[in-house]
């Protein structure tokens, strides 16, 4: 199990999570219903989380007291 901590001051923010080798994709009709309602559905079910293979973004850069 994981739990993400505030990089700040160390607090749990999320409760224990198991991870998914990857999220779901979207079904044609959840394609459909984002292009309507600009929200996306979630792909991942609550108590769990997936990393993208492919992140965006700025460059991670490990700190050195993690």
């Amino acid at each position: 199990m994981t739990v993400f901590l505030c990089s700040k001051c160390g607090a749990a923010i999320t409760p224990e999570l198991a991870r998914l080798a990857a999220a779901s994709e979207l079904s044609d009709g959840e394609r459909e219903q984002e292009k309507k309602t600009h929200e996306a559905p979630s792909t991942v079910p609550r108590g769990r989380y997936a990393i993208d293979p492919e992140p965006w973004g700025p460059p991670y850069v490990v700190q050195e007291d993690q």
